[in-house]
């Protein structure tokens, strides 16, 4: 009978035991999959980071190809044109229109830093209570541990609808809103060099020996060339309404997933006291 007993007392000990150990496996699987869906917010974030300033990167390039158009087609003809004895004033002048252009730099550099600023914070900030709503349910499995409720719901907690991981897809969806307003300022600074090939061609206006006609061709061309700039650092007004949407967009995609991920494990916690 003595035997009997002590053998019960193992059995129970062995079970208490492994119980333990499903809830430590569980509490460590819980962890990892949160680290698994933080790790995946930050690839989202870096991509997006990558994808705008790449986007960055050619809508700079497309306002250097204005520059670059504009001053070697003035330059060439001045060059052509030498005997008119061009003065350095007039170079310098046409020279301080074109460099206003690069004004606009700035602003794409600013506006591409504050997008990314934006969609991170509107996302990171949320994923920080998600996380922390996960680790509470969890507390609250762990403190009830030797219910069977407990036991049965506790390894829902690691499926992949509580992932905080799924906020990634909300970082992702801001990039195409910006690529737009690569591809619209490119379009339009494209637009800039065409413009600016116009108005060269008003020198054919003028005959090959009427110097009067050139001479006031190159005493006009700052002015023309300044309206042309003006025109295009209108585009400051672009990127903002295109990129307005995106910020919320991202905002209600990162709400509907917490409050999903929040009913559900509410759900599961309610089923504590369920069984």
């Amino acid at each position: 009978m003595e035997k009997l007993h002590i053998l019960t007392v193992l059995v129970i000990a062995s079970a208490s035991t492994a119980l333990a150990l499903d809830w430590y496996g569980l509490t460590q699987a819980n962890y990892a999959a949160i680290q698994t869906g933080l790790a995946q917010l930050n690839d989202a974030a870096t991509r997006m980071n990558q994808s705008i300033i790449d986007q960055q990167n050619r809508i700079q390039a497309a306002l250097d190809g204005v520059d670059d158009f504009v001053r070697q087609s003035v330059f060439g003809l001045m060059f052509q044109y030498q005997n008119l004895n061009i003065t350095m004033d007039q170079i310098t002048n046409i020279g301080g229109k074109i460099h206003k252009a690069g004004d606009y730099k700035w602003y794409v550099s600013y506006i591409a830093d504050d997008y990314k600023r934006s969609v991170t914070s509107n996302v990171m900030i949320p994923a920080q209570s998600i996380v922390q709503n996960i680790l509470n349910a969890m507390t609250t499995f762990y403190s009830q541990q030797s219910q069977s409720c407990a036991q049965q719901y506790a390894p829902q907690l690691v499926q992949a609808r509580l992932s905080v991981g799924r906020l990634q897809q909300c970082i992702l969806m801001a990039t195409p809103y910006f690529e737009l307003v690569a591809n619209t300022t490119t379009v339009m600074f494209g637009s800039g060099i065409s413009g600016a090939k116009t108005i060269l061609k008003y020198l054919d206006l003028c005959s090959p020996n009427s110097t009067t006609c050139v001479t006031k061709f190159f005493n006009d061309v700052p002015n023309l060339m300044n309206n042309l700039i003006i025109s295009l650092m209108n585009l400051q007004g672009i990127p903002e309404s295109i990129m307005s949407p995106g910020v919320p967009a991202v905002k209600e995609c990162v709400d509907l997933i917490s409050v999903d991920i929040k009913q559900v494990l509410q759900g599961l916690v309610n089923k504590t006291n369920s069984c």
